[in-house]
């Protein structure tokens, strides 16, 4: 099937709502970032059942797919519930060091880690992104960890419950 084809069909399922790009952020950009946008479907466990998955294990590929889901779809669910008017995008760096979502032009940034032990892999993104943009200071892994913490470069490491908790009391940025 040709590119062009696929996209048409990505594009359909924008439009009814089954699905929604996630633009690459691309202001500013230091190094060689990707700028191909990502693409979430409202809902995985539709997609799952459609592809005859089965059911999604905690600490499995398929887990962690859907945790970033759930962040994607509560970051987008705030920041139009609250009119806040910020665009929703991911970074990249064609190296492959990522950030999956920034709010607006890096007042905030997140990573969706569905491990309950957040290490120095992990961050590796953030850590690369503020190189790129130092000015930003808000910057948060989502993860399953029991207890919310900071790392020494202040990168907070959110349990999902203080995430969510967080994000829709206003406090994250």
């Amino acid at each position: 099937m040709s590119e062009p084809s696929i996209r048409n069909y990505f594009d359909i399922l924008s439009d009814t709502l089954i699905g929604s790009y996630l633009p690459a952020y691309t202001l500013k950009p230091k190094r060689r970032i990707r700028k191909t946008p990502k693409f979430y479907f409202f809902d995985v466990g539709v997609v799952n059942h459609l592809a005859q998955r089965g059911p999604i294990k905690i600490a499995s590929e398929l887990f962690g797919k859907a945790f970033e889901n759930w962040v994607h779809h509560e970051l987008k669910a705030y920041l139009s519930y609250k009119n806040r008017n910020e665009q929703l995008s991911y970074w990249a760096l064609s190296s492959q060091a990522e950030v999956d979502f920034i709010v607006g032009h890096m007042k905030a940034a997140f990573e969706a880690k569905s491990s309950s032990k957040i290490h120095s892999e992990h961050l590796k993104g953030l850590r690369e992104l503020k190189k790129d943009h130092p000015a930003i200071n808000k910057r948060y892994v989502v993860c399953m960890e029991p207890r919310s913490r900071q790392s020494d470069d202040e990168i907070r490491i959110l349990n999902y419950l203080d995430f969510s908790e967080k994000l829709w009391n206003d406090e994250l940025f």
